[in-house]
């Protein structure tokens, strides 16, 4: 086993495995930053899901609700906690796995019991409402068929499916760098990505073209290259790009997408297939596991938070007032320009540059007075 492999596997490493890492750990400064970082990561992994989903015993139940093994107290019990464990599953993509590997482990099971107990078939009660698998999908119902022993092992069978996606999350994030707050981060293609405040970013040391936002609004501006399109990834939804303007608001169980230019496609990550394609000035979400919303018109006045005017057909009047608004300033244009219409991106470089655009679009110039700037023909 390699010292990074011994790193993701500490807990479970025998006694003489273990001397050799702490010995690795004492002669490799690095190796002994790496084993920190991991059990830092690690240990916010598990804060996480104690946080989105407290008692793991929920989601075994919750895995095997789709079957008849469950009681009605353990059937209330998941009815219950349904919303929660659904957002769990958006926010955390890999608890998915776990429920599939407990499902197929529980079919293996049954499958191995009913090979070792072949006699004496028994009469098997009428699935209850609940119960959502066809008969076709299911291992033929055999003799002597032991519920409440799936149920345990498929409990036992969890803690091994939580360690491995204990694992998988803590690696997942190596070589990933992590960015917050309000600011503006340049990529190496010239690509940049405005970060509000609050925002989290996960930027691949490996993979130029792909990021993460973990939650809060960002707005990309991205560097068209056919060959290698731009993906970014929020906890529930996939949003592909090749070059554009667009503006992503992930939390937990949502994300929004409003395109300002160019073409993005929206699909979420638990089933990639149902994707839409949005247009400029369209907007779409995906909430938990749901297929994202039809492309709808956006509000582009709700992307002041960048400092920037997204005008389509606005008015320049309208488009000086939001400019004086970001930039806390009085802006005005003479009433025979104040209604002519002007699409365009006004502010992202300063007001001064705003105005001069904005100008030069009207055929007009800017004179600044003492209450503050106005455009004249």
């Amino acid at each position: 086993m390699s010292d990074s492999d011994a790193i993701a596997f500490f807990d479970a490493l025998p006694p003489d495995e273990r001397a050799a890492l702490d010995t690795a750990l004492r002669e490799q400064p690095a190796l002994a930053e790496a084993f920190a970082r991991w059990q830092s990561l690690r240990a916010g992994v598990r804060a996480e899901l104690a946080r989105d989903l407290p008692d793991r015993a929920l989601l075994v139940l919750y895995a095997l609700a789709d079957d008849d093994l469950l009681t009605d107290d353990e059937q209330a019990q998941v009815d219950a906690a349904r919303p929660a464990i659904d957002a769990a599953l958006a926010a955390h993509p890999g608890l998915a796995a776990a429920v599939r590997r407990i499902r197929a482990d529980r079919d293996a099971f049954e499958a191995a019991w009913a090979d070792a107990m072949p006699s004496a078939p028994e009469a098997v009660p009428a699935r209850p409402a609940h119960a959502s698998r066809l008969a076709a999908d299911r291992p033929a119902l055999r003799a002597a068929r032991p519920t409440r022993w799936v149920v345990r092992v498929a409990a036992m069978l969890s803690v091994v499916a939580f360690g491995s996606l204990l694992t998988w999350m803590a690696m997942r994030d190596a070589g990933w760098e992590t960015v917050a707050g309000d600011q503006t981060v340049t990529l190496a293609d010239g690509s940049t990505i405005q970060l509000a405040e609050g925002a989290r970013l996960q930027l691949s040391e490996d993979d130029a073209r792909t990021a993460r936002l973990l939650g809060g609004r960002a707005l990309f501006r991205i560097v068209r290259d056919e060959a290698h399109p731009f993906e970014v990834t929020t906890p529930n939804a996939e949003v592909m790009v090749l070059g554009t303007t667009f503006t992503v608001e992930a939390t937990e169980a949502e994300t929004d997408v409003t395109l300002v230019s160019g073409v993005v496609t929206l699909q979420p990550r638990a089933t990639p297939d149902a994707a839409v394609r949005l247009a400029p000035g369209e907007r779409s979400r995906v909430l938990a596991l749901d297929a994202p919303t039809a492309p709808e018109a956006a509000d582009l006045a709700a992307l002041a938070w960048t400092g920037t005017v997204f005008s389509k057909e606005l008015t320049a009047g309208e488009i000086a007032r939001r400019l004086g608004v970001a930039f806390d300033t009085s802006v005005a244009v003479d009433s025979a320009l104040a209604g002519e219409a002007v699409s365009g991106e006004f502010g992202a470089d300063g007001l001064e540059d705003a105005l001069d655009k904005l100008a030069l679009v009207l055929g007009a110039r800017v004179e600044a007075d003492g209450a503050g700037f106005r455009i004249v023909e």
